[in-house]
């Protein structure tokens, strides 16, 4: 019995031996499992951070083009809002010298319209006057003496009144005394420009007078020719 139970000892002791080896072997398995999965896990880990790195430095690099970019859109929009204003501003400075060249061409047509009226009325009555020169030549040849009256009047009320013609006038006479005035006048006279001009032109028969009925009739009276001027801006170029 003492032999039988030292082979169960003997046995028990080898099955806890070979229980500790299994065990043993067991956990070395399980270590070197761990180990390679310790190294796949920092394999892994290191490439991450590769990754987080790379990812880091392009997130940077963006900023930076953000802030470039940022920066080149505002320059270009301070660029081209200078350029807008100067533009919008030469457009109203183009737009006012065009009012007044628009205002300037309006005023300078009613000039010359009003100049060409002066013209007109002033061949009427160089007409009329030679019209009355030669119903008074007429006149003076039949013996007779014809006196032309002017009245000037203002509200109903006569401020003057002179006597234009009497005696005898030679039409051409009163032709070279027209001609003689118109050349002196536009001899000083080639280009009226830039002077506003209002004309008066009259002609007087200097013999109307009280003590004219003692003048010869062969003596000829004088023409007397007077012209006014004021002058104040822009007028159309007048040639002769």
């Amino acid at each position: 019995s003492l032999s039988l139970e030292l082979f169960l000892q003997q046995q028990q002791a080898d099955g806890l031996l070979a229980a500790q080896a299994a065990a043993e072997e067991e956990d070395g398995r399980g270590m070197d499992q761990g180990d390679e999965a310790l190294r796949e896990a920092r394999a892994e880990l290191t490439e991450v951070r590769k990754r987080w790195h790379s990812l880091q430095v392009e997130v940077e690099s963006l900023h930076a083009l953000e802030r470039s970019l940022q920066s080149s859109l505002r320059h270009t929009q301070h660029h081209y809002s200078q350029q807008l204003q100067d533009l919008s501003h030469s457009v109203r400075g183009l737009e006012a010298e065009l009012e007044d060249v628009r205002d300037c061409l309006a005023a300078q047509r009613q000039q010359h319209g009003q100049l060409l009226n002066t013209k007109m009325r002033l061949e009427r009555e160089i007409a009329t006057y030679r019209r009355l020169l030669e119903h008074e030549e007429g006149s003076s040849r039949e013996g007779e003496i014809c006196t032309v009256k002017t009245q000037e009047i203002l509200d109903g009320q006569v401020l003057r009144e002179s006597a234009e013609g009497h005696g005898r006038v030679e039409t051409e006479k009163m032709d070279k005394v027209i001609k003689q005035w118109e050349g002196s006048f536009f001899k000083g006279n080639p280009k009226l420009r830039k002077k506003s001009v209002s004309l008066r032109f009259d002609l007087h028969m200097a013999v109307a007078d009280e003590g004219c009925a003692q003048t010869k009739q062969d003596s000829l009276p004088d023409v007397e020719v007077r012209l006014v001027m004021k002058r104040s801006r822009s007028i159309p170029t007048i040639t002769q």
